[in-house]
């Protein structure tokens, strides 16, 4: 039988290597992973390469062109448990560094977006990020990526509460530079016992200090109590120990760097309290914060939510915490939000020095022990609230109820209180847990100094005050037996202050409503009857006209030391 012409056989064998499928290349990575390349690119000396043709038919030829430099890869998928959003991890190595970054699932769709990471050392520009799109895209389809779940925050998660040392498998992944900072400070050092006899004791005589440190403690098992984010604000003379404390508290959780000071920005403060989460946020030096901004972010931070922002395409993702929040400063932060009458519901406020009678031995044996002691105690306090929470919780119902009837229907010093109980069976659960000696009855004698001394707890109160001062100072605004030289503020007559709704309107703003409300319940206004309902306004007549006014009950304004008794005419 004649052989088949040689053309014929060439001819043949082309067609038979065309309708052949290319061999799959299989890479060893830097990183250590075999991997398969898809079609259409190729590896070669650790570069990555596209495989590009030219010419048609019998003249068409395939050669590699270079892509990128590096030899990027996918290491594994991660799922957001909070939003089921979708993450990746790249891997490459450059100049014989390995890097590895966690991008979103739209990093690696868009050119836009991918083309962010060319400062992270990955040569992503204009001219191959198409390409490398299309690669990442194939290598997913023939390569089996490792999944896992992941996490941007601590704390209270998803039914979990996630520590950075015990995650229960979950991946944490700080959003950012400042993030990771905080996460890389939660570390471990010596025993709980240690910690017990060496930090706590020496903090043990000082009750304000010791309150701080147990606040510390208590942000973990808000979220298990019902309760909402709180501010605990320790204020006084500087130089005499409130950063000390706050080290102190940030021992219980980590090294001291778990500390930050108050000259942020407002969103700042927002991005770390949501980080943390349920652990509390530790603030040194309020002096340093914009003052401006000191009321909102009070507001904003016991709401336990951010401020809603716009975004192009809508809104910006809103961040949520559920944690304490630790300050120091020379001055309380009620000092800075006087007219904001729900701050004062907002913030415990501890004053004066935290240390009494000590000397620089006692601050040298105190950063000696947390240099050595840190982090485990919290740790293990975890532990052991998980495992006794339920048999525990209806002794702090008990403590909040001691604490209810202490508040005497103030209804600012009654949300105060609610907190304020968890802080006291805090101090008990260390009793039990760590059998830590402490006599737990300071700390509710401390809640009674504590609201003695803070007029602001007593909003209605110290907005009286305030106003009666202010007419104190500019009598001349008061009419009486005579006409008043300014604009009229108020009117003394019989024995009486009448105030004019116009002033408090002015002075008391938008709280204006709710402070006369609680005057009138409270009985600071005198009561009056407007078509058969109870109001705290009168119409009098004076001067030949009839004015309508707010009366003050005198034995208030007795009992804060003023007299508005006329002596003689103003001239």
């Amino acid at each position: 039988m004649a052989k088949p012409p040689l053309e014929i056989i060439n001819l043949a064998e082309r067609q038979k290597e065309k309708n052949q499928k290319p061999e799959i290349q299989t890479v060893l990575h830097p990183s250590g992973i075999n991997v398969k390349i898809p079609e259409g690119f190729e590896v070669k000396d650790g570069r990555l390469y596209i495989i590009v043709s030219e010419g048609k038919g019998e003249n068409k030829i395939t050669f590699p062109v270079h892509l990128i430099r590096t030899f990027p890869i996918i290491t594994r998928s991660l799922t957001n448990i909070e939003r089921s959003e979708y993450y990746y991890e790249i891997c490459w190595q450059n100049e014989g560094r390995m890097y590895k970054e966690v991008v979103p699932a739209l990093t690696i769709s868009t050119a836009v977006e991918l083309k962010k990471i060319s400062n992270m050392s990955l040569a992503v520009n204009d001219n191959n990020a198409k390409n490398l799109i299309n690669f990442f895209d194939k290598f997913l389809l023939i390569n089996n990526v490792p999944s896992s779940e992941m996490v941007e925050r601590l704390g209270h998660v998803d039914g979990m509460l996630v520590h950075p040392l015990q995650n229960f498998g979950i991946e944490i992944l700080p959003g950012d530079i400042g993030e990771k900072q905080i996460f890389e400070a939660f570390k471990t050092s010596g025993t709980s016992a240690d910690w017990i006899n060496s930090v706590f004791k020496l903090l043990e005589p000082h009750p304000k200090a010791l309150l701080m440190v147990i606040s510390s403690f208590t942000s973990i098992i808000l979220e298990d109590l019902k309760l909402g984010p709180f501010i605990i604000d320790l204020s006084g003379p500087t130089s005499k120990g409130k950063t000390s404390v706050l080290k102190a508290a940030a021992s219980v959780w980590g090294t001291e760097y778990l500390v930050s000071e108050w000259n942020g920005t407002a969103v700042s403060f927002e991005r770390k309290s949501a980080f943390l989460n349920s652990f509390p946020l530790l603030l040194d030096d309020s002096m340093k914060a914009d003052e401006k901004q000191l009321q909102r972010f009070i507001y904003n931070f016991s709401g336990g939510r951010s401020k809603g922002r716009g975004s192009i395409s809508g809104s910006q993702k809103e961040f949520t915490w559920n944690n304490l929040m630790l300050s120091t400063g020379e001055t309380s932060l009620l000092d800075y939000a006087e007219r904001a009458g729900g701050a004062a519901a907002r913030v415990l406020p501890i004053k004066g020095i935290p240390f009494q009678d000590v000397d620089h031995t006692f601050f040298s044996s105190l950063y000696s022990a947390m240099e050595n002691n840190y982090g485990t105690i919290g740790l293990e306090f975890i532990n052991k609230w998980k495992l006794h929470m339920n048999e525990s919780l209806p002794m702090y119902y008990q403590y909040n109820e001691m604490f209810q009837r202490k508040s005497n229907g103030n209804e600012v010093v009654s949300r105060i209180a609610r907190h304020y109980a968890a802080l006291y069976f805090t101090a008990g659960l260390l009793m039990k847990f760590f059998n830590a000696s402490l006599d737990i009855g300071w700390v509710e004698v401390l809640f009674d100094q504590i609201i003695e001394e803070n007029k602001s707890v007593d909003k209605p109160m110290q907005m009286l005050e305030a106003i009666l001062t202010d007419l104190d100072a500019s009598r001349e605004s008061i009419s009486g037996k005579y006409e008043v030289i300014r604009d009229m503020k108020a009117i003394y007559k019989d024995g009486t202050l009448y105030v004019t709704p116009a002033y408090l309107k002015e002075f008391l703003g938008v709280e204006m409503s709710t402070i006369r409300n609680e005057w009138l319940r409270r009985g600071i206004s005198i009561q009056c009857s407007d078509r058969g309902k109870v109001v705290d306004y009168k119409g009098i007549a004076h001067h030949g006209k009839t004015r309508r006014v707010v009366a003050i009950n005198p034995d208030f304004i007795k009992e804060l030391g003023f007299d508005f008794t006329e002596l003689h005419k103003i001239t």
